[in-house]
């Protein structure tokens, strides 16, 4: 989407978001269009997720207002814990926030560097997976971070990561969380939030690591049909009972600090806290690797954040690979 087009997007998505009508010749006057101009900019809010529908005579509307992130709370609440705002932004629309980053690397950017979306046009998860990413629904991050140690250091980001969103639901009221190695948090089995880690630099020298995260907070039901695994959202978890900005700046903060962690003592301080939310641990599982299946019984990790599995009496270390609880076993 080009940039006027996408900043008028974003204007009327704004202008409709306090949930009631507003006339086509009203949303004109505001972009200075005309009401067919304005007819197309609705089906491109459509397009992203968002529900809107219009009555003759009233204008358009949205199916239930909409809380749009506001950077000032989020900044605020960060800022209250002494931690650095300066380094944390928020585009409304972008094709991805981890190739938003990629592209400010070259900028210069120092580790801890934020972006948050409303939406994705081009979001995705892990092995290029479509990752759903209605605007104003959920949270959609990224977090540049810089590994002096190389790329090898990367393996148990997504680790360290999960277990610190685990926690957070946990503290936020959530019962039965889960995480799943290498990069998923569930709630009884179905997907929360999800980690995609990709690394830009040499093998023997510094990489960048582009940390994105998605949580879902109040995904719209009617794209149920287009995700292809179990999920919930918060809303459904908390009957709604959240802040918007304040999870993503405890999101923000919490991660910064595993992160931290992460850089003095690998994975050994999350290690207790994954062991505790393994969804993986003592179940038979199925591991994908290629055209290849294996079996076996699922051990936890190991200090690199390799997933153990027990393998005719053998105990193998897997570093990649396609992994499901095997029912039935």
């Amino acid at each position: 989407m080009k940039p006027q087009r996408c900043d008028r997007v974003v204007r009327v998505i704004e202008r409709l978001s306090d949930g009631h009508f507003h006339s086509g010749e009203a949303l004109g006057a505001l972009l200075g269009v005309s009401r067919t101009a304005v007819s197309q900019y609705i089906k491109d809010i459509q397009a992203l997720g968002v529900d809107v529908f219009r009555i003759t005579g009233k204008g358009y509307r949205l199916a239930a207002p909409l809380a749009l992130i506001n950077m000032d709370h989020i900044q605020a609440n960060i800022a209250a814990q002494g931690e650095r705002v300066d380094n944390i932004h928020l585009e409304r629309i972008l094709a991805s926030t981890n190739d938003y980053i990629k592209q400010q690397i070259g900028q210069g950017i120092d580790p801890g560097f934020t972006v948050f979306s409303e939406a994705q046009t081009q979001g995705r998860g892990r092995r290029g997976k479509r990752w759903v990413s209605p605007f104003g629904s959920n949270l959609y991050m990224s977090i540049y971070w810089r590994l002096d140690q190389g790329m090898s250091a990367a393996m148990g980001l997504s680790i360290a990561l999960g277990t610190v969103i685990a926690e957070l639901l946990s503290e936020l009221g959530v019962f039965d969380v889960e995480v799943k190695w290498p990069n998923d948090v569930l709630v009884n089995g179905k997907k929360v939030a999800g980690i995609l880690i990709e690394l830009e630099g040499q093998a023997l020298g510094v990489a960048h690591s582009i940390i994105g995260i998605g949580l879902n907070l109040t995904m719209p039901p009617w794209l149920a049909d287009q995700i292809d695994q179990p999920w919930t959202d918060l809303s459904t978890l908390l009957n709604g009972k959240f802040n918007r900005d304040e999870v993503a700046a405890a999101l923000v903060m919490k991660c910064r600090k595993a992160l931290l962690a992460y850089n003095e003592s690998g994975l050994n301080r999350f290690l207790p806290s994954w062991q505790k939310y393994d969804r993986l641990a003592k179940q038979p599982v199925r591991i994908l690797m290629g055209d290849k299946e294996l079996h076996g019984i699922a051990e936890g990790i190991d200090e690199t954040g390799a997933l153990l599995v027990k393998r005719e009496g053998n105990l193998e270390r897997f570093h990649a690979g396609e992994v499901s609880l095997r029912y039935g076993a």
